[in-house]
């Protein structure tokens, strides 16, 4: 007989340290709450300060033809500007030194640095794309290929956008386009034919390699992406599917 031995049993002790109180846990979300108490009050919702914000920016003309396509940059007023201070701010309260803040910075910067090329470089390509008529190829193609059936297969764009540049923003804005074009060239509602690519971005994001190596790396489990995505890849298939069959049967009442 083969006899079996008992699997080790493995007990987690934490160490017992000072209780929780509320002004230290405000003190840790101090960071988020700025973020959500600067992003509201700098919004639409409260217009008198929306209003003088919108002053602090600049207007460039690329091209000085016939209709010409102005950028505008603004320099306060954008999420970006009121996150980085938000940061500052609640690492104040939190009583970081200057040392601290350099080098969470300094890490932070090397390690978003992979994502900050891709965000740029997939900006740049929707761009160019949209310039060029290949936003309106790319949407003809698939009303030609799907039909009828295109809310149904909408979702899987935005799934494809999140799966190769692991960001849902990045798949709106590759993709965002040629989800617009294709419900115009459709007649269906717009809001809900590209509602459905941020619909298809969950599906995309869970099977993205991005996210699985963030993931993995947070954990200490780096190299094990194949076998990670093996695991995952069922749920996000069947999680697609049941998002194109809800796409299909909610444009049938929208339509």
């Amino acid at each position: 007989s083969i006899k079996v031995k008992p699997a080790p049993e493995y007990k987690m002790e934490l160490e017992k340290g000072k209780p929780l109180t509320l002004k230290k846990a405000l003190q840790a979300w101090s960071p988020f709450i700025c973020i959500f108490v600067l992003l509201l009050a700098t919004s639409k919702l409260l217009p008198p300060i929306n209003n003088y914000l919108e002053q602090f920016s600049s207007t460039v003309y690329v091209y000085s033809g016939e209709n010409p396509n102005a950028l505008k940059f603004t320099w306060v007023n954008t999420a970006g500007v009121w996150i980085f201070l938000s940061g500052i701010i609640g690492g104040l309260i939190q009583k970081a030194n200057w040392n601290t803040f350099r080098s969470v910075f300094v890490d932070t910067l090397k390690q978003m640095m992979p994502t900050i090329l891709t965000m740029c470089f997939v900006l740049a390509c929707a761009k160019i794309m949209g310039y060029a008529g290949m936003i309106t190829s790319i949407s003809a193609f698939a009303i030609m290929v799907t039909g009828s059936f295109y809310p149904f297969f909408a979702p899987w764009l935005g799934a494809l956008g999140t799966f190769v540049t692991g960001s849902g923003t990045s798949s709106g804005v590759l993709f965002g386009a040629v989800q617009m074009n294709a419900s115009e060239a459709l007649h269906l509602d717009p809001y809900w034919i590209v509602s459905l690519n941020s619909l298809g971005v969950a599906a995309g994001k869970m099977l993205s390699p991005q996210s699985i190596a963030i993931a993995l790396g947070a954990v200490d489990g780096n190299g094990q992406d194949s076998k990670l995505l093996s695991m995952i890849l069922p749920y996000g298939a069947a999680f697609l599917l049941l998002m194109s069959v809800f796409a299909y049967i909610g444009t049938m009442f929208l339509a």
